[in-house]
């Protein structure tokens, strides 16, 4: 038993421990997981939007760079070739000079352009500047012509520089974006040719690395078509489509909304892409940042790792603890328990000691000394029965006989009825009646008549001791004197108002004794009412209950122990049909009624 105590006693503490510490830690743990969710998502669509519209800006400027030779009259002059001596042999030196300053007035506006190829549509003729070369069309070869609608342009992905079909030797080979675009009359809608522009993609990688973290993250830039304009991935794609399993979701998530992100999972990725659609010339692309969970919760994963081991630290001491309070405190239970089995085998006289100052201490002393009152409680107990016995042969003997005051009643009266003191005569009287009443103790159910007089001679007596201070009204039914009711239930009613009513300061004191049938004449209900101090709210709610339960708070003054008597008795005659009822009388006093069946003179003999 000691040992299951013990054991309860440390895995109760134990669990008391761990469950709080075990749901701290999964509860901080799942916080921290959303609350980093949300907040990673926030600050990346942040920095994806001011990625998106860097991005813009230079692409905007590579368009507006091929839009300046709009701006060059000369240029669309000779695009336009409404005069045909511009190509002819006099006047080719003079136009391919203006187309010269036209093409390096691009390649200057922009550090990233490495060539521009031009195709003129009306002459079909083209021209390439490279490294501030102009090459022109090659001699029994048709000119490279873009495949482009009117107004059309695109972006091609990174690719190794193109020669555009020329023949010369191209020492560049670093990969280049290449902005092509229709040239054409706007006013009469004349196809005028087309500009290739092949630029740096170097610009675009410097925003683009501000937008990831390098080794961690991933960053795509997937054209209109689905090819790869950028990446920062481990394997590279250089410029074939994306095959990636959520670019399906991608596509899905971007025709729902230009800016959002959405989790992924698969066997390539885990975790969630944050993207924003770039307004691009030949269409929109696509910004799109991966952020795997390995990275997104490793902080929240170091702050669960310290939690666990601090809780573990934590939880190992609290087990050595545990264990060390349980020994010390069932060590006095133990000691204990071996003295009561001492005790139980008649040894009553063992010497109790645990050297212990807490509850358990406390506990033993008085076990202590309760087996020493114990003990003197036996040796007291056979002095006790002969004191007792001596105790009750005293009372035997100084009893008085109850006839024998009667009767000296009776001799007083007969003096006092021979000096001529009625009024005494009367008093005295009364009370002998009252005793020889009370004295029939064989009487339990007496007739109506016999306990009204019976609280006619009290109130008597209580006219004489108050004079002219109350005024009493009794009412009785004609016709149930002959009822049978139990003894002594009337007069503790009126006594009940002499004794919490009366009101000894004023002169104007009344009570109201009444006795009636129902009209079935099956219910008897006697009332008293009167006009004295009444009973506030708070202690006629406590009658009420102690009413209810039949009992009284016997230590208690103003408790009205009679009444809760009364009711007592008649719950032993009629159960639960008779009652008791208390309230506050319409002149502000007290008012009780009785109620009682109704039991015919023959039912005392069954009784």
């Amino acid at each position: 038993m000691r040992s299951r105590l013990r054991n309860k006693l440390i895995a109760f503490i134990l669990a008391a421990t761990i469950l709080p510490i075990a749901t701290s830690i999964l509860v901080s743990h799942l916080y921290t997981k959303t609350n980093l969710e949300e907040k990673a998502i926030r600050d990346n669509l942040n920095l994806i939007h001011q990625g998106k519209l860097n991005l813009e800006t230079y692409l905007k400027s590579m368009e507006q760079n091929l839009k300046l030779l709009y701006h060059n009259a000369k240029l669309m002059e000779i695009l336009e070739n409404r005069v045909e001596q511009n190509f002819s042999e006099p006047r080719l030196f003079l136009t391919e000079q203006e187309i010269l300053r036209s093409m390096q007035t691009i390649i200057y506006a922009s550090p990233d352009v490495r060539q521009v190829y031009l195709y003129v549509e009306q002459v079909q003729k083209s021209y390439l500047l490279s490294d501030n070369r102009l090459v022109r069309t090659d001699q029994g070869i048709g000119p490279f012509k873009p495949d482009l609608q009117p107004g059309e342009s695109k972006i091609f992905p990174p690719h190794i520089p193109s020669t555009y079909g020329k023949y010369f030797f191209n020492y560049a080979t670093a990969n280049v974006f290449t902005y092509q675009a229709a040239l054409y009359n706007v006013v009469d809608n004349i196809p005028l040719g087309s500009m290739s522009i092949d630029f740096s993609p170097d610009t675009i990688a410097n925003i683009s690395s501000e937008l990831y973290s390098q080794g961690s993250e991933e960053l795509f830039i997937v054209g209109t078509d689905g090819e790869i304009m950028f990446q920062a991935h481990p394997d590279p794609i250089d410029g074939q489509k994306a095959r990636a399993p959520w670019l399906s979701e991608l596509r899905t998530a971007a025709a729902d909304s230009q800016r959002g992100y959405f989790r992924s999972k698969d066997s390539t990725f885990n975790g969630i892409h944050i993207y924003e659609t770039i307004d691009a010339p030949g269409g929109p692309w696509l910004l799109v940042k991966g952020i795997p969970d390995s990275v997104l919760y490793e902080s929240q994963r170091e702050l669960t790792g310290i939690n666990t081991l601090v809780g573990i630290i934590f939880l190992g001491l609290a087990a050595l603890v545990t264990v060390f309070f349980s020994f010390r405190l069932t060590a006095p239970i133990s000691a204990l328990i071996g003295y009561m089995n001492k005790i139980e085998s008649g040894n009553m006289n063992v010497d109790i000691r645990v050297k212990a100052d807490d509850e358990l201490g406390i506990l033993a002393r008085r076990f202590r000394s309760m087996m020493h009152t114990i003990n003197e409680l036996i040796l007291r107990e056979y002095k006790l029965e002969v004191a007792n016995k001596t105790n009750e042969l005293k009372a035997l003997q100084a009893q008085i006989n109850p006839h024998f005051i009667n009767n000296a009643l009776q001799s007083i009266a007969a003096r006092s009825l021979q000096k001529g003191d009625r009024e005494v005569y009367s008093l005295i009287s009364s009370l002998g009646k009252m005793m020889r009443y009370s004295m029939k103790t064989e009487e339990t159910i007496v007739p109506l008549k016999s306990e009204w007089d019976y609280a006619r001679s009290y109130i008597k007596l209580q006219k004489q001791r108050f004079r002219d201070q109350f005024e009493c009204d009794m009412q009785l039914e004609p016709g149930l004197e002959g009822i049978l009711i139990p003894k002594m239930i009337i007069q503790p009613l009126v006594e009940n108002y002499f004794k919490h009513g009366f009101d000894g300061s004023r002169s104007d004191n009344e009570v109201l004794v009444q006795c009636f049938a129902s009209p079935g004449r099956d219910v008897l209900h006697i009332d008293v009412t009167d006009n004295g101090f009444g009973i506030g709210e708070t202690e006629l709610n406590e009658l009420q209950a102690s009413l209810v339960n039949s009992v009284a708070e016997m230590s208690s003054p103003g408790s009205h122990i009679g009444l809760v008597n009364v009711l007592s008795r008649l719950k032993l005659y009629y159960r639960e049909q008779s009652r008791m009822e208390v309230q506050r009388s319409e002149s502000g006093g007290f008012h009780v009624r009785i109620t009682i069946p109704i039991m015919q003179e023959e039912v005392e003999d069954a009784l």
